[in-house]
């Protein structure tokens, strides 16, 4: 299970972190974009970054050499690297685009009116950290289960000043996960975004899914948490399109039963969130953020 200090702890330096800010701020994307190609590059040639992301690139495309290894981890890496500068151009410009539709933007509002809350799961893939700030379009206080690290140098849209949608954060860290912070939401009829792909804290909160040929462990809480309060989930994801853009995905909506307070009636559940986490990696291979090997625990039976 992974633990707090090397969950979103940040690579670079405070000092590095503002220098990639002033070329924003001088320059805009197209300076910041032109410089991270040279850092990205020199970054994914030190091992201990590219053991981070070794486990995914490994499932995802069967590197046959060192070459084709180190291409992919540096497609991953620089894609990542696009998506914290449109972020925080976002911060400091207030400039984005977003392609969403008519439907999606009402599916949430019908089902945000049953007066149940509603559950929004992404992953840490594509542009999740920009959609959060831009949700504006839901007429309700959004809630994001969201665990900042000490250690975490890059700043979030609002510290930049720029502040779009109003966000609450509940911190997983806290007392008992934050489920009662999230009941209280729910119950009130409010909006909950969390991060569904990764287990924060205790073995005992996850269930075992398959993906990408292996079995992984998933947080199993929000679907129980679905289940007791009625709170329907919809499952979205972000892929980044292009410098200072990305898109908005809608690819399931969950309805779930009272199944009682076992986990592993919720696991066919949670194995549905991860099969559309999995055609997100094939259809965007280089949007899977979550720099950690998933696979660890099952490694001796995989």
């Amino acid at each position: 299970m992974q633990g707090k200090n090397e969950t979103g702890r940040s690579l670079a330096s405070k000092l590095k972190h503002q220098f990639m800010y002033a070329l924003i701020f001088v320059g805009g994307r197209a300076l910041a974009y032109a410089f991270l190609y040279m850092v990205v590059f020199v970054y994914s040639l030190m091992p201990s970054v590219s053991a981070r992301s070794r486990a995914y690139i490994v499932r995802r495309f069967s590197p046959r050499s060192k070459w084709q290894f180190f291409k992919h981890t540096y497609l991953l890496n620089l894609t990542f690297g696009r998506t914290l500068i449109d972020r925080a151009a976002l911060g400091i410009l207030g400039q984005t685009g977003v392609s969403s539709t008519d439907e999606e933007r009402n599916l949430c509002r019908r089902l945000l009116a049953g007066g149940k809350g509603l559950i929004l799961l992404t992953a840490h893939a594509g542009c999740w950290q920009m959609a959060v700030n831009l949700a504006t379009f839901i007429n309700a206080p959004l809630n994001v289960v969201y665990y900042r690290n000490p250690k975490d140098n890059d700043k979030t849209v609002a510290q930049h000043g720029h502040r779009f949608a109003s966000l609450n954060q509940i911190n997983p860290a806290g007392p008992l996960g934050g489920v009662p912070e999230m009941m209280v939401a729910l119950q009130k009829g409010e909006v909950l975004c969390a991060m569904a792909d990764r287990v924060f804290g205790a073995e005992k909160n996850a269930v075992s899914v398959n993906f990408l040929g292996g079995k992984i462990q998933v947080p199993y809480s929000f679907y129980r948490l679905a289940a007791a309060t009625g709170a329907p989930v919809v499952v979205q994801f972000f892929p980044w399109e292009k410098r200072g853009r990305f898109a908005t995905q809608t690819v399931k909506v969950l309805r779930i039963p009272e199944l009682g307070p076992k986990k592993e009636n919720y696991v066919p559940y949670a194995q549905q969130f991860v099969d559309e986490l999995e055609k997100f990696c094939i259809k965007y291979p280089y949007q899977f953020f979550n720099y950690f090997n998933l696979w660890s625990n099952y490694a001796e039976n995989d």
